[in-house]
């Protein structure tokens, strides 16, 4: 699909899952490419684009996001990133047994946060059910974090760049502005995570299309 050494990655054209994958990319350095797939307008939301392709990319277990390198290709969002992050940056996987066990378990833990977030926003035509859902997924976290710059100390890991586009996701629902009040923790992480240079030049760039967080049949699309 693409030469050795560079990374095709594919999704629908929002920021959805990818964003988050983004983060990780940019951060180690990785050469990528992306192949958008764009659902269609009301009344039928046509998925076309996708399900032609689906089952003819010699994927496993098809599915969005995918990713490609050479002849190995992949998908779930979480491995997706695992993978990036132990072959450009390992250090973001943790140096120890017991730090790359807690960052799985972060990763799991955010992932589901970011689910919890995202699919009452398909659901639903109400911001403030959204927004129940992901206060009260970020409680423990916000706990866990406490007064520390990243979730395992000073120097970011694999959840930190996962969280940021997900607080985005929460900040851009919370019409009300009661996140930053009640979690000032980790709007504070997301601040430094999107300060630091890689990521900051990637937010800067046309890497970084203006688009929108779900897809448009979504009810709730910030």
């Amino acid at each position: 699909m693409e030469s050795e050494g560079m990374i095709t990655m594919g999704y629908w054209k929002i920021r959805g899952l990818f964003r988050h994958i983004q983060y990780v990319l940019e951060y180690c350095g990785a050469e990528y490419n992306t192949k958008y797939y764009e659902a269609g307008g009301p009344p039928d939301f046509c998925k076309k684009c996708w399900l032609d392709e689906k089952f003819n990319l010699g994927l496993d277990f098809p599915n969005l996001p995918y990713l490609v390198e050479g002849d190995f290709k992949m998908t779930e969002t979480v491995p997706i990133v695992f993978y990036i992050a132990e072959k450009y940056k390992p250090e973001l996987i943790g140096e120890t047994v017991k730090d790359k066990g807690t960052i799985k378990m972060l990763m799991n833990i955010l992932h589901d946060a970011k689910m919890s977030a995202t699919m009452p926003c398909y659901t639903q035509d109400d911001k403030s059910v959204v927004m129940e859902a992901a206060e009260k997924s970020f409680e423990p976290i916000s706990k866990f974090l406490g007064d520390k710059d990243f979730f395992l100390g000073d120097k970011p890991t694999l959840p930190d760049l996962y969280i940021a586009e997900l607080v985005h996701l929460i900040l851009a629902v919370d019409t009300e502005k009661t996140f930053e009040e009640k979690f000032p923790n980790i709007v504070a992480l997301q601040k430094r995570v999107d300060e630091l240079p890689e990521i900051k030049a990637f937010l800067e760039s046309d890497r970084c299309p203006d688009i929108p967080f779900n897809n448009p049949y979504a009810k709730v699309n910030p």
